[in-house]
């Protein structure tokens, strides 16, 4: 009932914005995903931030390599690349238990976007934080 809560409200928030695109992210209990382009997707999280930074870390060591890696108290960082895509995940400590995650991903070495990328590995992240 809670996460109904929360994605009504997000839905009402975001209703006005014509570029936002809702997903399925939160059929798993991870909160609400949503488009913010043509190759970045953003997701709220019921998670601290270190708890989505291993998620996102283990995502990436079985699926594919990371290149770049950087942790704080208040912000995370990936940049890994996935098949033949690069991929990076923006990870922002909203409270201590709420975690903005935004993942961009570009084929093509940064030549053309690739959402459904995006989407895929944010879903599979969220995943294993809710799992």
């Amino acid at each position: 009932m809670k996460t109904v809560l929360h994605l009504s409200a997000l839905c009402a928030l975001l209703l006005p914005l014509s570029a936002c695109v809702l997903a399925a992210g939160a059929a798993i209990g991870a909160g609400a995903m949503y488009s913010m382009g043509e190759d970045s997707t953003e997701l709220y999280l019921d998670a601290g931030l270190d708890d989505v930074f291993a998620a996102a870390q283990a995502e990436f060591r079985e699926r594919g390599v990371m290149e770049e890696l950087e942790a704080g108290d208040k912000e995370g960082y990936i940049k890994a690349r996935v098949d033949t895509e690069d991929v990076e995940v923006f990870l922002t400590k909203l409270t201590e238990s709420t975690t903005r995650m935004v993942v961009k991903a570009r084929k093509w070495r940064e030549m053309a976007p690739a959402l459904e990328v995006a989407e895929r590995v944010a879903d599979r992240i969220a995943y294993r934080v809710n799992h």
